[in-house]
């Protein structure tokens, strides 16, 4: 069904607009796009969290496929009606009214009005999906995770950006090398070949930035956490001082691309006006 509604109503999966159904639930295009490119490619999803209850909605429905795919079964969308679509049709061009075009993978309004923000492509999916996977591993970090919930956001509101370009260059699908600008940084930290150890580590030194913090209890803690990190690493590398200086040395290169840069690139698209700092303390 095209778009019928004179004023949209919230999408059943996601809570954005949606003008009219789709496969016989009213949603956005964004979800119904989804939902078609699932069925039509039998795409099997694994949730990235590992629970399978993700939050899905506008600013969050990318985050998950798994989540939102199971989002899109509970409200009953039709599978048998995407399997039987037709192809692209022409569309009919009616005097006076608004005029609607289909490619496909998506309804485009062609009214003026009422444009639409593009579904977001892979690679900004992925980034999310890092993202997500980076804030939850460092919440779960035996160093980091010590501190109370306000003074994590706090940090994370200011160092989101080398977190997940940290775990990104150490994402195993290579996908994520197609992010913009992130060629030099990735060279750097992958050369330093870190294991799930090192890597918690190098997140504590990261991470722990006392003078972010207002609290001062948090602030000793972080200064703690910290500082036992740099014994570990010190011993870590006792046998090899001068990977001691490389791995702190490379810390710097976390931060280019800068956050803007890469909130502006891969995570605007997804989250839209949301500020990414909402985002990430519901994570």
């Amino acid at each position: 069904m095209g778009r019928t509604l004179p004023t949209p109503v919230p999408c059943r999966v996601c809570g954005d607009r949606s003008f009219g159904k789709h496969y016989g639930v009213y949603c956005c295009d964004g979800c119904s796009c989804f939902f078609k490119r699932s069925v039509r490619r039998n795409i099997i999803y694994t949730c990235i969290s590992g629970e399978g209850r993700c939050i899905v909605d506008k600013a969050r429905r990318n985050w998950c496929p798994y989540c939102r795919l199971q989002r899109c079964f509970s409200v009953q969308m039709n599978v048998a009606a995407v399997q039987e679509e037709r192809g692209p049709r022409k569309p009919k061009l009616v005097s006076r009214k608004p005029s609607y075009s289909i490619n496909s993978e998506s309804f485009v309004y062609s009214t003026v009005s009422r444009p639409l923000p593009p579904e977001t492509n892979p690679i900004q999916e992925l980034a999310a999906q890092i993202l997500l996977v980076a804030i939850k591993q460092a919440r779960c970090n035996s160093g980091f995770g010590l501190l109370n919930r306000a003074s994590q956001n706090l940090i994370l509101s200011h160092l989101w950006a080398p977190l997940f370009l940290l775990r990104a260059a150490h994402w195993p699908s290579e996908s994520a090398d197609l992010f913009p600008g992130v060629k030099g940084t990735f060279r750097v930290v992958r050369q330093l070949k870190l294991n799930l150890t090192d890597l918690e580590i190098v997140e504590n030194i990261l991470l722990c930035r006392a003078d972010i913090l207002d609290d001062v209890e948090q602030i000793t803690l972080a200064l703690n956490v910290l500082t036992r990190a740099l014994d570990e690493l010190a011993v870590r590398t006792v046998l090899e001082r001068r990977r001691f200086a490389d791995i702190l040395l490379a810390l710097p290169v976390l931060f280019v691309p800068s956050a803007v840069v890469l909130h502006s690139l891969l995570f605007k698209p997804v989250i839209g006006a949301v500020p990414i700092e909402t985002v990430i303390s519901t994570i």
